[in-house]
């Protein structure tokens, strides 16, 4: 399987996908309790895996290295949730003057107006999906029902989404991570 996959073989990895995207899911789930969270985080370890694949080394087990890649991914979650939560901390603990409020303000309109001209610059299709991921709030599954498309497509599109979003967030220096 894994020189299949190694070559590009899209049937490998389909295979391989629903093979161990369900054990995976509820494995990751028994550590980040969300199951939103648990769903990114399985759908970025299989785009890695797609993207990575030239890299495996077919001597090792795979599952072994799903469940070793998963449990990074995990662990990368927690400490991300980890700063996020000394930043709040640090935040409330902060005097709350004027001052510092606009400047939050025009931090938050710059950012909102950045994010609005990033997300409508998205390929048509993918500003959908991404928009009724995010701002309606439904499941890959729903989307997919709605559009025709498999839940892998859906995945997909709203993963290029974000990534295309946090590097030029990144460029224009309105994200740090």
């Amino acid at each position: 399987m894994v020189r299949l996959l190694r070559q590009g073989d899209t049937k490998a990895f389909e295979l391989i996908f629903n093979k161990y995207k369900e054990k995976l899911y509820f494995y990751v789930l028994g550590y980040v309790h969300s199951p939103e969270e648990t769903e990114e985080i399985i759908q970025n370890l299989f785009i890695a895996l797609w993207e990575n694949r030239s890299n495996l080394d077919e001597s090792q087990s795979l599952k072994c290295y799903l469940y070793k890649a998963v449990t990074n991914k995990v662990y990368n979650y927690f400490k991300h949730e980890a700063v996020q939560k000394k930043y709040v901390e640090h935040m409330a603990s902060q005097p709350c003057d004027d001052e510092n409020l606009s400047l939050n303000g025009l931090y938050y309109r710059d950012l909102k107006g950045s994010l609005k001209t990033l997300i409508d610059s998205l390929p048509e299709k993918q500003q959908m999906i991404f928009k009724l991921s995010r701002n309606q709030g439904l499941s890959y599954q729903e989307i997919a029902d709605h559009l025709g498309l498999s839940v892998r497509s859906i995945e997909n599109q709203v993963y290029r989404a974000l990534k295309c979003i946090r590097e030029n967030l990144r460029e224009q220096q309105l994200l740090t991570k």
